[in-house]
């Protein structure tokens, strides 16, 4: 009898939890060129789940560096755990390696040409060996950065992605966003999940 009953109270539970999803939050091929100027970054919406943004960076033969900005907000009650370096990213230059950098706001006011970290919120210069993997901790320790630890809580954030040597270096981003489970809803899930196992052991 102890079996159904733990069966559905995981059912309720399951009901309870947000269903994740998997969409492209934003793909240059498609909605087009993400923003060269940081005062002025393209939005990019997060939902729960897997945000892909999809692009590409480099520099011309002009000289002229294709540096990417963009902006999200997390509504109250999500937060960032992850964020992968997704198959499909392309590295150029003899180290072989391209920059992500995150600031906390709706714009991104560090100037590209600074050599100093200061006011960025987490950096990190990703390449190959992170392909497939979740770099945001990498980013919220690099040395000089505001720094941050764990998951990135709702608020407003900018992010500038960029590659200086000369060709085309493609991205492929999975930011992954969870929702947060309110105090009140997890006490619920709780409680509820006692109290059907105080009756199945009752019976």
């Amino acid at each position: 009898m102890l079996k159904p009953v733990l069966l559905s109270c995981a059912l309720a539970v399951a009901s309870l939890l947000p269903v994740a999803h998997a969409a492209t939050a934003w793909d240059e091929g498609v909605s087009g060129d993400l923003s060269n100027v940081g005062l002025a970054p393209n939005t990019v919406s997060m939902t729960a789940g897997s945000n892909f943004v999809i692009g590409s960076t480099g520099r011309d033969t002009q000289g002229v560096v294709d540096r990417d900005y963009f902006t999200f907000t997390l509504a109250e009650g999500y937060q960032i755990d992850a964020l992968v370096v997704m198959p499909g990213s392309t590295f150029l230059g003899p180290e072989s390696i391209s920059f992500i950098a995150i600031q906390s706001g709706p714009l991104f006011t560090v100037s590209p040409t600074s050599n100093s970290p200061e006011g960025l919120l987490g950096y990190w210069l990703y390449g190959p060996n992170d392909l497939g993997l979740d770099i945001l901790q990498q980013m919220g320790s690099s040395p000089g950065a505001v720094g941050f630890f764990g998951s990135l809580p709702a608020g407003t954030y900018s992010m500038w992605i960029q590659e200086t040597a000369p060709g085309v270096a493609n991205y492929n981003f999975d930011f992954q966003v969870s929702q947060v489970p309110e105090p009140a809803t997890a006490l619920f899930m709780v409680a509820g999940l006692a109290a059907l196992g105080w009756r199945a052991r009752r019976r």
